[in-house]
């Protein structure tokens, strides 16, 4: 059986196998119900309409197959989709790689809000993940000058492209199959910066705070926004879910959210009272 990994979610067949005579079969339950298993065995988390996309079946149909694999104890059910058990979800790692194959529309879309933001000659801090990457390649596009700092070997060498932008690598630890730098002497490194943005992610958003699986990745966020005056969160709208093992910060440490019109009317509610800008970028179709 092929894994989640084999069918993107720009593949409109994946819910189905290929006959001989080059006609796609749908997937029996069960096999549907595997590939959901797969899936968040490399994401942790999903919603209905990510899982929607990359297995080419209707909403209702998923929602029967979350509802009984939940019946069955294999996955905890979300308002608007899944989870790892939650004693699992809480210090689940996710696939490094595998992260980019969630919500591509909505992460471009919030990226490029970001990235339009930014002024020229601005001192800007790019945090590890792919809604970040997003935003500097929306920067890159724009083609105005930067000071970027990041910890990120991936934007660090798509940005190292633009003789408009000064790029300073943080050092530190590589964690492993990953593009992400971290570590004390990173924290060290942090705190003789003073940016003037920084974009930055996070594994979840949970009742007004931000958490992250690992304790290094949770201290190498801190240390960023301890490094700069302004602090933008960047993140799609499957990122308000559960809370994860290590607590970063609350949303009232930041200025801005910026996240895509796919969110809960509960979780826009709840940002909106609180005193900081909320940006929604329009994806839905």
């Amino acid at each position: 059986m092929s894994t989640p990994a084999d069918f993107p979610a720009s593949t409109p067949l994946a819910g189905g196998t290929t006959a001989t005579d080059g006609t796609v079969v749908p997937l029996l339950p069960a096999q549907r119900r595997q590939h959901i298993v797969d899936f968040l065995r490399r994401h942790g988390a999903v919603t209905l309409q990510q899982l929607e996309q990359a297995l080419g079946v209707s909403v209702s149909t998923l929602r029967r197959d979350l509802d009984g694999l939940a019946a069955e104890g294999v996955i905890d059910r979300t308002h608007g989709g899944a989870l790892l058990r939650q004693q699992e979800y809480s210090t689940f790692e996710p696939d490094a790689g595998a992260a980019a194959e969630l919500s591509p529309l909505e992460k471009e879309a919030i990226g490029r809000l970001a990235a339009d933001a930014l002024l020229p000659r601005q001192s800007v801090i790019f945090d590890s993940g792919s809604t970040v990457l997003e935003a500097a390649r929306a920067a890159l596009r724009r083609n105005i000058p930067l000071i970027a700092v990041t910890n990120d070997l991936t934007i660090a060498q798509l940005l190292g492209g633009s003789a408009q932008i000064q790029v300073h690598l943080l050092g530190g630890v590589l964690r492993p199959g990953s593009p992400t730098v971290t570590g004390q002497s990173l924290v060290e490194q942090a705190r003789t910066i003073c940016a003037d943005v920084l974009l930055m992610g996070a594994h979840a958003v949970t009742d007004g705070v931000l958490s992250e699986t690992s304790a290094e990745v949770a201290a190498t966020k801190r240390a960023l926004m301890a490094a700069a005056t302004t602090r933008r969160l960047l993140v799609d709208a499957s990122k308000f879910r559960p809370r994860a093992f290590m607590q970063v910060a609350t949303l009232g440490e930041l200025h801005e959210v910026i996240t895509d019109d796919g969110i809960g009317a509960a979780d826009e509610e709840r940002l909106r009272a609180l005193s900081l800008q909320v940006t929604i970028a329009r994806c839905r179709r």
